[in-house]
């Protein structure tokens, strides 16, 4: 027993002895590191003005964005604001076409086929592409990484793709239920640009929303006269001519433009300012992220050098 207490000493002082040791190397000494920094701060503050002067030089290569905003608010018929009879009958019928809301108008600017349908009526390329698109030719050069990725090979003309792309990017919706309204922006490198995007993309809208209640109308009266048709009860007869009085109101109101669908509270204006970018802002940010990020870096290279 005491020969396994005297060959188990040794072993026992020896962690004892590991113990502290390791404890003592993990032991952040602060004192060595801001002497240190006293040394080298002029070097650190140096570096982040460097920094951020190079920010700066990069930030002004980049071209300004300037963001056009227009405010609309859906169109509800004076004393139609609640669930009438005769909309009640055409619900019963599976037929619909009630007032537009701020959810409807938010769905149909989220469109893809409305960003398609307003890129192949005005052809806003040149605005949204800058360089890549070769006005003379018609063509959309691919960026380096489209290359490199195998998504493109060589110049082609814009299609509807590249526009949805692009409206992903620019195209901002902000809905207020609780107000009821919805703003529409567009942010470009163009500031009348910018106007006439928001503009074209509320007419394309507007002119969704009339042929849709044209073609819903029409398909509603021409399955209300069929019912007619095969109706002999007059008390049901007089209800079904009333909803065909309803059908024909609904499309007489839909070939009134500017009422109809929604109302512009704000129209797009050509920005006078700039959006962005706030290169100042972003050059003051590089310069103190770097200043206070330098001396973590030096800190571990001077433990990892302390401990070699």
């Amino acid at each position: 027993m005491e020969d396994d207490k005297t060959k188990d000493a040794p072993r026992e002082r020896a962690m004892e002895e590991n113990v502290p040791r390791q404890y003592e190397e993990d032991v952040i000494d602060l004192g060595v590191y801001f002497a240190i920094l006293r040394k080298v701060w002029w070097k650190i503050s140096l570096f982040s003005m460097g920094v951020g002067i190079l920010t700066l030089v990069v930030m002004l290569q980049m071209r300004n964005v300037y963001q056009s905003k227009a405010t609309i608010t859906p169109v509800v018929d004076e004393g139609k604001q609640g669930p009438s009879l005769a909309m009640g009958a055409l619900s019963s019928l599976g037929l619909g076409g009630g007032p537009t809301k701020v959810e409807d108008l938010e769905a149909l600017f989220r469109s893809n086929d409305l960003t398609a349908r307003v890129f192949r009526k005005y052809a806003h390329w040149a605005i949204v592409l800058g360089d890549r698109y070769d006005s003379s030719k018609g063509t959309l050069t691919p960026t380096l990484f489209d290359r490199l990725s195998g998504n493109e090979k060589g110049d082609r003309p814009p299609g509807d793709w590249d526009a949805i792309r692009e409206a992903k990017k620019r195209l901002k919706i902000y809905t207020n239920k609780k107000a009821g309204i919805l703003v529409i922006s567009i942010e470009s490198h163009s500031a009348e640009g910018s106007a006439n995007m928001v503009r074209h993309y509320l007419e394309e809208a507007k002119d969704r929303l009339q042929e849709e209640a044209f073609e819903r109308a029409s398909r509603n009266k021409k399955f209300i006269e069929e019912q007619i048709s095969r109706t002999v009860d007059p008390v049901t007869r007089d209800r079904l001519y009333s909803l065909y009085g309803q059908e024909v109101e609904r499309e007489m109101m839909a070939r009134n433009r500017e009422q109809f669908g929604f109302k512009i509270i704000d129209t797009p204006r050509v920005p006078d300012r700039k959006a962005g970018p706030h290169r100042a802002l972003i050059s003051l940010l590089a310069a103190v992220l770097s200043f206070v990020v330098s001396p973590i870096f030096l800190a571990v290279w001077w433990r990892r050098r302390a401990a070699a």
